[in-house]
C-alpha cells in the first residue's frame, strides 16, 4: 500500500478494506506535521472507531493494540481511515503500509518481569504504571508489595499538568476545580488508560498508553505516554517519554516526575538538605508528615544552592525502606495519607513522593526523563544512588 496525498483539517478517507482478524494494527507513514487519525472495523457487535495520534516524521512506525485488546477481542475487518492535521492548516501524509495481526495478550491485568533482587508489577489495566515492587531481600517481615495501589492515582506513574483555561473544560476532584491532568493510571473514577503497546525483551519491558485526564469521571486525552523499565541488579531504572497533541497552548506549571506511592508503613521520609552533595553529610528526617495538601509547605522540600544530592526515601523504624531519585529537579513533595502503618498495597492510607520539575508542556513537543528507584537500608539507598549519580542527567528540562 502507499498512499499520498495533502491534508487539511477536514478529514481525508483512506479505503483499507482489510478483512481478516486482528488485534493490533501498525502504519507505516510519512507526515510533515502532526496528525489526527480514526480507524473504522468491524467486530461481533458491529462497527467501531477509535482514535490515534500520529507524530510528523519520515517513514515512521506506529503500532497499536485495538480498544479491547486486554479483553481478549478481535476485529474481523479493518475498513476505513481518516487523516486530518491538528494545528497545521496544511500538510503532507503518505501510508507506506497498513497491516494487522493478531498477537497474544501478555496480561489482562499486571506483567510481572524479575532479576536475582526484585520481582516488578507493570500494570498493563492501568496504561502500564508500576503498581508492584517487592524486595526479595527484605527483611521486614509480612512486607511483600512496597507499592500503593489502592486506585489509578496511585502507581509509581507519569503525571502532567496543563492548560485550566478555555477551551479547556475543566474536571473536578476532591470539592476543587481541576485543570488537564493527563495521568498515566486512569481518571478519578477509575477509568483505565488504553494499553497502546507493550513489548518485552530480555532486560526491558515497554509500554505505551493513551492517559486519562484525572479530574474527568470517563475523560480521555490526546496524549500518548511510553516508558521503558529495566532491572539491573540493586536498581529499577524507568524511562519516560510524553507526547501531547491537543494543539493548547499550556502555562508553565510543576510536573511530578514521577508521580511515587508507597505502602503506608514506611513511615520516615529521608532526605539531603545540605550544601555539601554526595559527601556522606547528614541528612535530615521527618516522621510526621500529614497529607501533602492539608500543609503544602511543611511538604515541600526545596534543595539548596548546588545541592544536587536530590534523593529521597521513606524508610521504617530500623532503616529499610524504598528510594527514589530523579537528577536535575526543582523541588521535592511528599506527604503521608491517613498514617495507620499499613503494609497493604491496597490499603487507602500511603505514602507519597514527587520530585518536581517546573515545565511548560509544549504540544508535538516529547517530554522524557529518567529516574532510580532502590529498596534497602537506607544507607545502601544512598550509596547507590551516589554510585550512579553521573547517569541520568534530565538536562532536556532545560529546554522548556
Amino acid at each position: 500500500m502507499e498512499i499520498t496525498m495533502q491534508i487539511t483539517k477536514t478529514d481525508a478517507v483512506v479505503s483499507l478494506d482489510l478483512a481478516t482478524v486482528f488485534n493490533r494494527y501498525t502504519l507505516v507513514y510519512t507526515a510533515t506535521v502532526p496528525v489526527r487519525c480514526t480507524m473504522t472495523y468491524t467486530e461481533d457487535a458491529g462497527e467501531r472507531t477509535e482514535e490515534f495520534f500520529l507524530e510528523a516524521g519520515e517513514h515512521m512506525h506506529f503500532p497499536s493494540y485495538m480498544d479491547g485488546y486486554l479483553l481478549h477481542k478481535h476485529a474481523n475487518a479493518a475498513l476505513s481511515m481518516t487523516v486530518r492535521t491538528i494545528s497545521h492548516d496544511c500538510g503532507e501524509f503518505a501510508l507506506h503500509d497498513f497491516s494487522v495481526d493478531t498477537v497474544p495478550v501478555l496480561a489482562e491485568k499486571t506483567f510481572f518481569f524479575e532479576n536475582d533482587r526484585y520481582r516488578v508489577g507493570v500494570e498493563l489495566c492501568w496504561g502500564g504504571g508500576l503498581s508492584y515492587l517487592e524486595d526479595k531481600l527484605c527483611p521486614v517481615e509480612g512486607l511483600g508489595n512496597i507499592l500503593n495501589n489502592f486506585d489509578t492515582g496511585r502507581l509509581i506513574q507519569q503525571s502532567y499538568y496543563g492548560i485550566g483555561e478555555p477551551p479547556y473544560v475543566r474536571g473536578e476532584f476532591m470539592g476543587q476545580s481541576w485543570g488537564y491532568n493527563p495521568v498515566q493510571g486512569g481518571d478519578r473514577g477509575n477509568h483505565k488508560s488504553k494499553l497502546i503497546e507493550a513489548r518485552v525483551s530480555e532486560h526491558e519491558v515497554y509500554v505505551k498508553c493513551r492517559p486519562r485526564d484525572w479530574g474527568h469521571d470517563g475523560g480521555t486525552t490526546y496524549a500518548y505516554m511510553e516508558n521503558w523499565y529495566r532491572l539491573d541488579g540493586d536498581y529499577l531504572i524507568v524511562d519516560n517519554r510524553f507526547v501531547d497533541f491537543s494543539g493548547w497552548t499550556h502555562p508553565m506549571a510543576g510536573q511530578e516526575v514521577p508521580a511515587f506511592y508507597t505502602v503506608s508503613y514506611l513511615n520516615n521520609y529521608y532526605w539531603y538538605d545540605g550544601d555539601k552533595p554526595w559527601t556522606d553529610d547528614a541528612l535530615s528526617v521527618k516522621s510526621d508528615l500529614p497529607f501533602w495538601p492539608d500543609d503544602w509547605p511543611y511538604c515541600t522540600f526545596s534543595p539548596k544552592k548546588g545541592n544536587t544530592e536530590l534523593w529521597s526515601a521513606f524508610v521504617d523504624d530500623n532503616g529499610y525502606g524504598l528510594g527514589l531519585y530523579t537528577p536535575n529537579v526543582s523541588r521535592t513533595v511528599a506527604g503521608r495519607h491517613m498514617y495507620d502503618a499499613s503494609k497493604d498495597p491496597a490499603a487507602v492510607s500511603c505514602n507519597y513522593i514527587a520530585p518536581l520539575r517546573a515545565i511548560q508542556l509544549k504540544c508535538f513537543k516529547p517530554v522524557t526523563y529518567s529516574y532510580f528507584i532502590t529498596a534497602g537500608q537506607l544507607s545502601d539507598i544512598r550509596a547507590r544512588f551516589k554510585a550512579r549519580k553521573d547517569e541520568i542527567s534530565n538536562t532536556a528540562w532545560n529546554e522548556y
